[in-house]
């Protein structure tokens, strides 16, 4: 019998490209998906999972409720890096292996277009010329400033590597920092008030915890140069929305990036959007061709790996 991998997202046709399907298939597993085009309700993912060996997971919950009774499972693969929706006290009592795959150049890509967007007052731009207007707005530029980097993972490392030609000086801060590789890429290691004193454009790569909730608040915000930039393409509960915006309309910040938000899917009820000094975009920063291309491949070789007694590609432990 072959071994059951599930895929629970209505996008998993564009997600897992052909030559993925067909490495399971060649290694004796049958892909089960969701083919209703729309999201499934709780019971219908308990029971598309139930006698799963493998999971390709989106943004789902998987909780101990929703593991329960998954007696055949032995891997879970997260089609992203965020795991905030993952139960991983559970997952190491089941005795899983848990991998991720590897967005952090799309993501860092997308990182340094807010960066310049929201500098350069490329929307309204765009917004005033398309309005037949030939207007002009102050803009900034980035060579000469300082970039903090909070939180220094693959994202954050690759960030530095891009912003290598502009002629920045970067800070970067992690609980967790690796100073080699820091050094590798002429970073400076940083506190985090350090960094928000310093920093003319603040970027943050965190994951979402219990530790790093409104990282950016009132308080922290009031640590920032005056006429800094925020971006955020990490997860929105490290930002208080409401200090963000108070920041803004006061200038104590010049703009703020977001592609992620407290609240998603964001509406037109959140107050970030009446103001012209922010830049926002629905939580896509790691969906290009690429990362989908090459995550459905490691999510395949995760499985096939862990079949064979090794590790996902990009193992959570």
């Amino acid at each position: 019998m072959k071994k059951k991998v599930a895929f629970m997202t209505r996008h998993h046709s564009t997600l897992i490209c052909e030559e993925a399907r067909a490495m399971l298939k060649d290694a004796g597993f049958e892909i089960v998906s969701n083919d209703t085009g729309r999201i499934l309700s709780r019971e219908e993912q308990k029971a598309l999972i139930r006698d799963a060996y493998a999971i390709i997971a989106g943004t789902e919950k998987y909780d101990r409720e929703m593991l329960e009774g998954c007696d055949n499972l032995k891997v879970v693969t997260r089609f992203g890096v965020g795991t905030d929706n993952f139960d991983l006290q559970t997952m190491r009592e089941m005795g899983l292996q848990v991998g991720v795959i590897a967005n952090y150049n799309a993501v860092a890509e997308f990182a340094l277009t807010l960066i310049l967007s929201v500098m350069k007052n490329l929307p309204r731009y765009d917004v005033a010329v398309r309005d037949g207007k030939w207007s002009r707005f102050s803009m900034r530029e980035l060579t000469g400033k300082t970039v903090g980097l909070v939180g220094f993972g693959r994202i954050g490392r690759r960030l530095a590597e891009l912003l290598s030609g502009f002629g920045v000086t970067i800070l970067a801060y992690d609980p967790f920092i690796n100073e080699e590789a820091a050094k590798e890429r002429n970073v400076q290691v940083a506190g985090l008030e350090e960094l928000l004193e310093k920093s003319d454009v603040v970027s943050l790569h965190l994951p979402s915890t219990k530790e790093t909730h409104h990282l950016i608040n009132a308080e922290t915000i009031q640590m920032m140069k005056d006429g800094a930039y925020l971006i955020n393409t990490a997860r929105g509960s490290l930002v208080d929305e409401q200090a963000l915006y108070g920041a803004l309309v006061s200038g104590k910040l010049s703009g703020a990036s977001l592609d992620v938000f407290e609240k998603e899917p964001v509406t037109k009820e959140n107050p970030l959007f009446v103001l012209e000094n922010t830049v926002l975009a629905p939580h896509v920063s790691a969906l290009t061709y690429e990362t989908n291309y090459n995550g459905g491949l490691i999510c395949a070789e995760s499985i096939i790996r862990v079949a064979n007694g090794e590790k996902p590609v990009y193992p959570l432990w």
